[in-house]
């Protein structure tokens, strides 16, 4: 039977990692008119981010809105009189497919006024930003680094060989530097590849929710409790 592993080699350092993290990129080249958080703020999902000046886009889609109403109650009218056999089937086609094609543009105007303004797909934290009030941005640049700070994870390295005893559940302390405090954690993966010059493997752990002092980033010690 093997030695159970010594006390030292069960200490292992850790990093604490959000899972859900995101580059929010502008979806349009503009002129930012609302760009309200910093650095650090939390926010809740679908809570606005920023918004782009965006009168040409508006302006846009309330003359498609426009041509659509215009085109429906010529379609009504021409419906109307198809009925009473006072006009004919041409006309109640074009007036059927000019509504249609107003439609569509009202479509495609919607399409390009919802990218003026961007909305938090979760809620979080942002971790970073790159742009500014007011400032111009071209389409795709970043402008915000956002991340759950409720779904967090514990990465580590740990030898490949205590894979004879440490499975998914397991249970192991977390004491973090940044803290000063200890914390109670659960193994929930782990890697599908062993590194063969290091003999070690990466698994991954989650603290309970309800550790509001953690933060990505911090780092410490995992304690794990072989089996003897």
């Amino acid at each position: 039977m093997d030695l159970p592993t010594p006390t030292a080699e069960r200490d292992i350092r850790v990093q604490i990692t959000a899972t859900t993290i995101a580059i929010i990129g502008a979806g349009m080249a503009g002129r930012l008119s609302s760009f309200p958080l910093k650095d650090g703020d939390r926010f809740k999902d679908g809570q606005l981010l920023a918004r782009f000046d965006c009168a040409v886009q508006d302006g846009a889609l309330a003359r498609a809105r426009a041509g659509y109403e215009k085109r429906r109650k010529i379609y009504e009218i021409q419906q109307k009189q198809r009925q009473l056999g006072s006009n004919s089937a041409l006309d109640f086609e074009i007036a059927s497919a000019e509504l249609h094609e107003a439609g569509a543009d009202v479509a495609a105007a919607q399409a390009v006024s919802s990218r003026c303004s961007i909305s938090a797909p979760f809620a979080g934290r942002v971790a970073a930003v790159m742009a500014r009030d007011y400032q111009y941005v071209g389409e795709g640049a970043p402008l915000l680094e956002i991340l759950s700070d409720r779904d967090l994870e514990v990465e580590m390295m740990v030898p490949s060989r205590w894979l004879g005893w440490l499975k998914v559940g397991a249970r192991f302390d977390v004491a973090v530097d940044e803290t000063k405090q200890t914390y109670a954690a659960t193994l929930i993966r782990v890697s599908g590849k062993v590194d063969a010059v290091s003999q070690s493997i990466k698994v991954y752990g989650r603290i309970p929710s309800g550790a509001d002092t953690l933060l990505p980033g911090m780092s410490g010690r995992a304690q794990f409790h072989p089996p003897s």
